[in-house]
């Protein structure tokens, strides 16, 4: 297994620019009837997310009918770039053990994926000794082997996961291939989450378009002076393993550009300072520009071109065109056609310590933001 720590440590010197003044756009609201988002396609004309107390579904805009509703306790629910395939996790049990589970939008057909090349159900070698007495703080390794993840490429031709299934302190993670049923594992290049309470949890990697670069986001496992660390790591080509350093790192779609956050050695400070992006293809990193903007696979275009972002909880949402270096008043747009706009939409710290933002989600073309208002989610089709 290659392994080589790059982290931001490694900056190529570079200009920092601050950001500028939101330019004025405009905007066609449509609604969706959903309150919270997950993903969308390429042309945004599919939307996943789910109506408040009901069940996640994928929504065709230009029909305006939902195409079918995932179960109730249906978990990290997305979508592919066409919006064909589903893909989510259902729970088995209370402790942590799951299935992965793909619907066809073509076939109208659900299958589940949790399966070896050989076809048989991927299953643990150890059994769950979880009780309530054990288990009462959720999830632990020690007791119970836990499988998390199942997010889909936007290719919709694999699906990657992580488990303990082989040993209980040892994360695996899983490439499945939906087109010839070959089922890849990566031994130990998982990461874990400790959190409050000594809870362990498994931490789900993503993956990109073409299935070449998936990501396992690292994080920082408290907020005192023991902080500890388990750095990010990266899988390119579906074969080398590389330590990138970071913490709540993300991706864009096509998987060109990491958004590297914190140092390898790590920070006491609850937001990292330094946020680096990483090309994938040149190997190299600079600063973020603006220094506060995360990329990840649903805040932003499939090039990483456009991105939905703010650079704090109170500042207001824009959307950035990072090649032509400027922003674009989205909140100011909707305020004035008769929205309010959610305070945490395309707020930084979710995507930092790995909780997907459900009020904003970008199309993959970036040309549509899915937006929480106060009429419900709001797919804006917008022009500059």
């Amino acid at each position: 297994m290659k392994s080589v720590i790059l982290g931001t440590a490694a900056l190529a010197a570079g200009l920092v620019l601050a950001s500028a003044p939101a330019n004025a756009l405009t905007i066609d609201p449509q609604p969706t009837g959903l309150d919270y988002v997950f993903g969308a396609s390429r042309t945004g004309r599919y939307v996943l997310g789910e109506p408040l107390n009901q069940r996640p579904r994928l929504v065709d805009l230009e029909s305006d009918t939902v195409i079918v509703r995932l179960p109730r306790k249906a978990a990290k629910p997305s979508v592919s770039g066409n919006g064909r395939l589903v893909a989510y996790t259902l729970p088995l049990d209370e402790w942590g053990q799951s299935k992965v589970m793909v619907f066809d939008r073509r076939t109208g057909r659900t299958r589940e994926v949790t399966r070896k090349s050989n076809g048989s159900l991927l299953r643990p070698s150890w059994r769950s000794r979880c009780t309530l007495a054990l288990c009462e703080e959720d999830q632990k390794l020690r007791y119970s082997p836990q499988l998390t993840g199942g997010q889909i490429s936007g290719n919709g031709r694999f699906v990657v996961f992580a488990a303990n299934f082989a040993q209980r302190n040892r994360v695996d993670v899983y490439v499945k291939n939906l087109r010839n049923g070959v089922l890849q594992r990566f031994t130990g290049a998982g990461r874990l989450l400790v959190a409050e309470g000594d809870t362990d949890y498994v931490q789900a990697p993503s993956v990109s378009t073409d299935g070449n670069t998936i990501l396992i986001p690292g994080r920082l496992e408290a907020y005192e002076a023991s902080d500890t660390w388990s750095p990010g790591r990266a899988i390119f080509n579906r074969s080398s393993v590389v330590d990138i350093g970071g913490v709540g790192n993300s991706m864009t779609r096509d998987g060109r550009t990491i958004t590297i956050n914190g140092v390898f050695a790590g920070t006491s400070e609850g937001i990292p300072p330094e946020v680096a992006w990483y090309d994938v293809a040149t190997a190299t990193s600079v600063p973020a520009s603006p220094t506060q903007l995360r990329l990840t696979l649903t805040n932003s275009s499939a090039d990483g071109r456009y991105a939905l972002w703010k650079p704090d909880l109170a500042s207001k949402l824009r959307i950035r065109d990072r090649t032509l270096g400027v922003d674009y008043d989205l909140y100011g747009a909707l305020v004035a056609a008769g929205f309010g706009v959610t305070e945490t939409a395309g707020a930084p710290g979710s995507f930092l310590w790995g909780y997907p933002d459900r009020q904003a989600v970008m199309s993959g073309d970036g040309r549509v933001a899915f937006v929480a208002t106060d009429q419900g989610i709001q797919a804006v089709r917008w022009t500059p």
